[in-house]
């Protein structure tokens, strides 16, 4: 035979054996595969859960059939709690003088009429020993029933104007006017009931009039103010019922209306402002905190199942349905945002379909085992 005929059948020798090698590669992986790899490139579609009467009992596994359900929608705004001006005060004295006593600080809670300072001040004493001359001088012409008495009450009324302009009620002026009371200082009393957030002086301090002594706030109702994209404009109304939600503390909601809608689009950010205010008596809420403000929008009645039905394998959401006595098969959905416990079923599973809406929890464990014995392909 020569060398040409050899070399020819080398080759076809080679081409049948890569062939074969080439098939039988191919083959394999297909007719071996785990099914739960199978399962997995197919959604989930093919996977069961199978439990036993007595285990279904033991995971709280309820069904329940889809449904419409009534819900209040919510339009997820990201916030900012702000003080409310309305019951912020930057207290100033009215008259200028020293600081003999300093009664509060901060920190320190005040009610409305409280006295948080003492100055030694020379232009209120002058107005006060005006008001007593004055005072005494009509109290004796009274007495003798002096034409003169109409003269000098108006000098006392003329007195006491001076010293309610420095913030004196008709209270105080009655019981400073008795000239048995001596020396007195210039008390400076809060206007509200609050929380002294800063103080500007110490005692000694020589003050001008119209100094800043101190800011006192109420914490009691406060400002959330959020950014409202353009395209949610149509959603918005005066009166709007609100909630407001905050990380640090979960589960706890506080509710608030709308009262301030922005006439102005802010033209770089598309965006619009919109005031809520809440109350907030416990004071857990804090002025620059961020939180996420819900704004309720109309009820509808929408295609819903209960966010505790609804778990998460392999990165989608999952419920599960019953295909037989404990025989579970998981279902991927699609879904819009939670609202009050509910999700909105957006695709996945159809009016009247069953579903487990109580205990998916532990039919997700027993998938996630099952899967993991078998091939080690995690789905969570």
């Amino acid at each position: 035979m020569s060398c040409k005929s050899i070399f020819a059948r080398t080759i076809v020798i080679v081409l049948l054996l890569v062939t074969a090698f080439t098939h039988n590669g191919c083959d394999r992986p297909s007719s071996i595969r785990p099914s739960s790899v199978a399962a997995e490139e197919e959604g989930h579609q093919h996977e069961h859960v199978v439990l036993t009467a007595e285990a279904e009992r033991l995971a709280g596994i309820k069904v329940a059939r889809l449904g419409s359900q009534s819900i209040v929608p919510e339009l997820l705004v990201p916030a900012e709690v702000v003080l409310n001006p309305r019951a912020f005060y930057r207290l100033t004295t009215r008259v200028s003088g020293r600081v003999e006593e300093l009664l509060v600080y901060e920190g320190d809670r005040v009610r409305k009429g409280q006295v948080v300072a003492r100055l030694f001040s020379l232009p209120y004493l002058e107005s006060l020993t005006e008001l007593r001359l004055a005072a005494d001088r009509l109290a004796r012409l009274e007495k003798i029933n002096s034409p003169d008495q109409e003269a000098a009450r108006a000098v006392v009324v003329s007195a006491r104007d001076k010293l309610r302009i420095l913030g004196l009620t008709d209270q105080d002026l009655d019981r400073l006017a008795r000239p048995e009371r001596g020396m007195t200082l210039y008390d400076v009393t809060s206007p509200a009931d609050g929380q002294v957030v800063s103080t500007a002086v110490f005692p000694g301090d020589s003050l001008e009039t119209g100094a800043a002594l101190m800011e006192i706030a109420s914490y009691e109702r406060l400002w959330v103010e959020g950014r409202v994209q353009e395209k949610d404009l149509g959603l918005l109304t005066i009166g709007q019922a609100a909630v407001i939600r905050s990380s640090a503390y979960p589960g706890l909601e506080f509710q608030g209306q709308v009262t301030f809608i922005s006439p102005a689009l802010d033209t770089s950010s598309r965006t619009l402002k919109v005031r809520v205010e809440t109350a907030n008596p416990s004071g857990r809420l804090k002025p620059g905190m961020y939180v996420d403000l819900a704004l309720k929008l109309s009820e509808q009645r929408v295609l819903a199942v209960p966010e505790e039905a609804v778990v998460e394998v392999n990165g989608q959401k999952t419920v599960f349905v019953p295909e037989g006595p404990g025989i579970y098969r998981p279902q991927t959905i699609q879904t819009g945002s939670p609202v009050g416990g509910w999700l909105p079923v957006v695709s996945g599973l159809n009016p009247g379909d069953d579903y487990v809406a109580a205990g998916a929890f532990m039919l997700k464990a027993e998938l996630l085992k099952h899967t993991l014995g078998e091939g080690g392909h995690r789905h969570d």
